[in-house]
């Protein structure tokens, strides 16, 4: 699926395509909110809930990978001897 076919999906369908489709990659911290970062083929979602109450906060989704970047800095890479 195209990123453009999943934002025209209504809001229910594109969760049902998150849960059937996606693969959580990974998850931070931002302020008082958990984000989730989730991969649906060629592209990016990300779901923010507030830390305290699981509220459903926001989603996002995007196709440019230097929005990953928050991501990445959490990668550690052990140095290679």
């Amino acid at each position: 699926m195209k990123l453009k076919y999943f934002r025209r999906l209504s809001e229910p369908l594109q969760y049902r395509r998150l849960l059937t489709k996606g693969v959580c990659i990974g998850e931070r911290i931002h302020n008082d909110a958990l984000v989730l970062l989730f991969q649906i083929d060629e592209f990016y979602v990300e779901i923010t809930f507030h830390k305290e109450t699981d509220e459903l906060m926001s989603t996002r989704s995007f196709d440019d990978i230097q929005e990953l970047d928050p991501y990445l800095e959490q990668v550690r890479i052990p140095q290679i001897l």
